[in-house]
């Protein structure tokens, strides 16, 4: 399950099987796993672990740490013993909700400007490149994430993905997620609109 920060994207992705559709703020907590913001020296960790697991991924690890040190946007899936997985999400301010879907927000190297700061409300979260590590399950990863994303400063906000991978195109359609625009690869901008 992944969405990138910004991918080599190879052929167009094989249908994942129809299933019922879940709503994102309808999934239930996990009891084995804890989501929560990243601490700065586990940073080099998810950055290492989200390369592994998305292939073709590019980015600079001095962006991802800057995101992070504004917006506190980079969260740590973990259970009892290690980090599993990571959910890196930009956290969105109305110019930044503008330029994603003008398509003109940088995903190698996002600017503060259109980012919003931790604590101050955020207009739209983009997963920006989620990943865990086999065997595991990140629609229930997902449901500690989406307790976090209930606080205040989220309340108006809509999730936006573009999946690269198999699976990321899988996730989204087996959740509340509609396709937003088409791509040439069929990996384009899908969104889930909350609370509607």
């Amino acid at each position: 399950m992944s969405a990138g920060l910004a991918c080599d994207i190879g052929a167009a992705p094989t249908p994942a099987p129809v299933r019922r559709r879940r709503r994102l703020d309808d999934l239930p907590l996990s009891e084995t796993l804890e989501v929560r913001p990243a601490f700065d020296d586990e940073l080099p960790q998810l950055a290492r672990l989200l390369s592994e697991l998305i292939p073709g991924l590019l980015a600079q690890f001095s962006s991802f740490s800057s995101v992070h040190s504004y917006s506190k946007s980079i969260y740590s899936v973990v259970n009892r013993y290690s980090i599993v997985g990571c959910f890196a999400c930009l956290h969105l301010n109305q110019a930044g909700l503008e330029r994603l879907l003008d398509g003109s927000l940088s995903m190698v190297e996002p600017e503060r400007a259109y980012l919003a700061e931790c604590g101050s409300r955020v207009e739209a979260v983009y997963g920006w490149a989620w990943a865990m590590r086999p065997p595991t399950n990140g629609i229930r990863a997902m449901g500690n994430l989406m307790a976090l994303l209930r606080r205040r400063e989220f309340l108006r906000a809509e999730i936006f993905t573009r999946p690269v991978t198999d699976k990321g195109f899988g996730f989204v359609q087996n959740l509340d997620f509609r396709p937003v625009e088409a791509g040439s690869s069929g990996r384009g901008l899908w969104v889930s609109t909350r609370f509607a």
